[in-house]
């Protein structure tokens, strides 16, 4: 699924990384504020995600971030070359990452160094990756930013050396002055042929400082879950912000096609009094 573990990255198409949520595992430039960050994803049948993620600020180390990202593919049955059942099993992985991020006037750069673990059956590979990202806001007093960022560069341990998936986005966000809209493109790109270039678009409806509608579209969810013979769009999103003093809750629905959904919610706390 091209889509991220936030609900609001969700809602807006999968690949926001120019607005800030605190969702630094998407953007590490983004570790900013002290908050905690709680993601659910039911994808397909038992196909699920979850995440968490805690950020703080130090005048030892300044802006850090930490946390875990897990996803389950659910349960498939086992069994031999002679068609014998061996049993269930249930691959999974998981990722454990520490961000930090600095920050200069309107302009913050940012990284994740990633921990990452994955398991199918009797195999099972592990490594470390690192992200780099950047936001800027070029325009004083306009809500405009532009954001890159760069993921999965690192390796792998042991004999079987994989073909990392590392790819690049570029993204920007922009409101126009006294309309209750915002905008926001990402572009994802690879040069690795099983990566497909794709990108997402996401439109914010600002109905009030407590409640915010969320729409969005992504390229390559909408081709790559089309059904046969089958014309009707897909890779559609949507979903709502409700905020709340210190608390800012997230519910969007992605659209893979005519049977397929999936549903995601998120909380983000915001651990600083206000």
């Amino acid at each position: 699924c091209s889509s991220d573990l936030n609900s609001r990255i969700n809602a807006l198409g999968g690949h926001n990384i120019s607005l800030n949520n605190n969702y630094f595992f998407e953007n590490p430039a983004f570790i900013k504020s002290k908050s905690l960050s709680l993601n659910y994803l039911n994808f397909i049948s038992d196909i699920n995600s979850s995440s968490f993620l805690y950020s703080d600020t130090s005048k030892y180390i300044g802006n850090y971030g930490f946390g875990i990202k897990y996803f389950s593919s659910g349960e498939f049955k086992g069994y031999d070359n002679f068609g014998n059942f061996t049993g269930n099993f249930y691959p999974n992985e998981y990722s454990i990452f520490f961000g930090k991020s600095f920050s200069w006037s309107n302009f913050s750069i940012g990284t994740n160094l990633k921990y990452v673990y994955s398991k199918y059956f009797d195999y099972s590979v592990s490594g470390f990756l690192i992200d780099f990202g950047t936001i800027i806001t070029p325009i004083k007093d306009k809500d405009v930013s532009l954001a890159v960022v760069l993921k999965n560069f690192g390796f792998i341990f042991g004999e079987n050396q994989l073909d990392l998936p590392s790819y690049f986005k570029i993204g920007s966000s922009v409101k126009p002055q006294y309309m209750p809209f915002r905008f926001s493109l990402t572009y994802i790109g690879s040069q690795k042929n099983y990566l497909k270039e794709n990108f997402s678009f996401g439109l914010e409806v600002l109905l009030s400082k407590y409640l915010d509608i969320l729409l969005g579209y992504n390229y390559l969810n909408d081709k790559s879950f089309k059904l046969i013979n089958s014309s009707k769009l897909n890779g559609v999103s949507y979903g709502l912000e409700l905020k709340l003093k210190r608390i800012i809750l997230n519910y969007s629905r992605l659209i893979l096609n005519s049977i397929s959904n999936s549903n995601n919610i998120s909380i983000n706390y915001n651990l600083k009094k206000l």
